[in-house]
């Protein structure tokens, strides 16, 4: 009994080590999530969030308030030139935080007069407590200082987005993008590898279609695919959540050209797999990275600035910002920039993808 036990430890042993899928799902994917989440959430990683000031007081006392700000190591103070409109700048670089210093600040607050300070804030966001309870602690203290602890200056709490928002319709934005992602690539190398070891390919060399139409096809394809998950993700929003985003051009836009792009990145991460079997794995190293690091489900400003750095480079980012800024923001130009670096990322994968790809070559 204790041979045939062996047998079938050893059996299963062996087959386990042979198949790199569940190497990938049993030993690679636990480290990768320790290492992207501990990078995150460790110590080393951004606990400090931008907070943009508009200083138009511009005096000692406000500039000292500032410096009081950014003494807490929570908030990266960022200074908005105190001539700018606050409302159109808030809404051209898609801002989650940002403080306004009145004019007459310094001298109402050493007078000992009441003044207020407008936080406005995209209450949706992750950032926003830290943020308020920050600006608030520095407040206090300020008001400590001057008075003994009379609130001297108060701080006026705005939302950026409309008040009908809430965080799922910021989360929904990320979802949208992660779901064009995951089902094109991880699709298209489960498609490819499937038709070459079927022999598919060989048939096909004997047509005259042409792997660039081929892409297309697998392209169109796609986008149907993509169409009934959004479809599955709105209605569920709508129906439990009652979301009241709209999708318009540019978001529209973004999504096809990003479930291109997807789909030409699966073409060629396929041209690497010849084993049906690793096709999910090799799909998986790169989605999920991307998952964590675009900024699905995290702020990038939470994240390290390596880890920001990286995530610049991600497709992936440009995506949902881009949904976000159109469909949560009201972001225009925003949005209409990351369209752009999309479209220009998705011509420049689909001409890699056609010139190494092809009949002959598979």
């Amino acid at each position: 009994m204790t041979n045939r036990v062996g047998v079938v430890f050893v059996g299963l042993a062996k087959q386990f080590f042979r198949s790199p899928g569940s190497v990938f799902w049993t030993i690679l994917f636990p480290v990768m999530l320790i290492l992207i989440f501990g990078a995150i959430f460790s110590g080393t990683g951004a606990s400090s969030f931008n907070l943009y000031v508009q200083d138009q007081d511009g005096t000692p006392f406000s500039e000292a308030y500032i410096e009081g700000l950014n003494a807490t190591g929570v908030l990266n103070i960022r200074l908005v030139p105190a001539d700018e409109d606050a409302a159109a700048y808030i809404e051209r670089n898609s801002i989650t935080n940002m403080l306004i210093i009145p004019e007459g600040f310094g001298n109402a607050a050493m007078t000992r007069q009441p003044v207020t300070v407008e936080l406005r804030q995209d209450n949706t966001a992750g950032s926003a407590m830290a943020v308020m309870t920050a600006v608030n602690a520095v407040t206090q203290q300020v008001n400590l200082n001057i008075t003994g602890g009379s609130n001297v200056i108060t701080v006026k709490s705005g939302s950026i987005v409309s008040d009908d928002f809430s965080y799922i319709d910021f989360f929904l934005p990320g979802t949208i993008g992660l779901m064009v992602m995951m089902i094109s690539i991880q699709s298209i190398v489960g498609y490819q590898t499937r038709y070459r070891n079927n022999g598919i390919f060989r048939k096909l060399a004997t047509t005259p279609m042409n792997n660039a139409e081929w892409l297309v096809g697998m392209m169109a394809w796609m986008l149907v695919m993509v169409a009934i998950s959004i479809a599955a993700i709105m209605i569920t929003g709508i129906a439990v959540y009652e979301v009241k985003m709209t999708f318009d051009a540019v978001s529209l836009s973004t999504i096809v050209l990003s479930t291109m792009m997807f789909t030409a990145i699966g073409m060629i991460i396929a041209q690497f797999v010849k084993d049906e079997e690793v096709a999910g794995t090799a799909a998986g190293v790169i989605t999920f990275p991307m998952m964590f690091l675009a900024g699905s489900f995290f702020p990038l400003e939470t994240m390290p600035g390596y880890l920001q750095t990286i995530a610049q480079a991600l497709p992936l980012t440009y995506v949902n910002n881009g949904l976000r800024d159109a469909m949560v923001y009201g972001n225009a130009a925003g949005a209409m920039g990351n369209l752009l670096i999309i479209a220009a990322m998705t011509a420049v994968i689909v001409i890699v993808t056609v010139a190494i790809s092809g009949w002959k070559k598979e």
